[in-house]
């Protein structure tokens, strides 16, 4: 049953993890997508 419990927490911390890194990436692309239009939107 421990074991389970280890488990199941393990699981939970590489989720939370991969949503961690997952919004990063996205936050980043967003604003590199914001400053690019930004950029072109001078000439």
């Amino acid at each position: 049953m421990r074991g389970l419990v280890v488990f199941g927490f393990h699981l939970i911390g590489e989720t939370v993890f991969l949503l961690k890194s997952l919004y990063q990436l996205g936050f980043v692309r967003f604003f590199g997508f914001y400053f690019w239009i930004g950029v072109n939107r001078d000439d």
